[in-house]
């Protein structure tokens, strides 16, 4: 798997900075950690170049306690796509 989508909520991590996040699926998720090419990152990050609309950042996926993995959603990018909380979005993510 080199290239995969995403669709999700957009939500707002409730502490300082205000993070916005997207969940993978779990069965994405699976098959994401248990991919031999997947080249991880410290804690199990995973790199990946992101893509809304026409805007695309590198960015990483984040591991979780609970098993999916989560995907940051940039200020910048929400801005430029004009992304609220709660929107429904689709990421097109690319391993390098």
């Amino acid at each position: 798997m080199k290239t995969f989508a995403v669709k999700g909520k957009v939500w707002r991590y409730p502490g300082a900075g205000g993070w916005h996040f997207v969940y993978l699926n779990e069965k994405l998720s699976r098959q994401i950690k248990d991919s031999a090419r997947t080249k991880k990152v410290g804690l199990q990050f995973v790199r990946v170049r992101a893509t809304i609309g026409k805007t695309s950042w590198q960015t990483t996926l984040f591991p979780t306690k609970e098993g999916p993995y989560l995907i940051a959603v940039k200020a910048d990018v929400r801005k430029k796509e004009s992304i609220d909380d709660g929107d429904i979005v689709e990421i097109k993510c690319e391993l390098p």
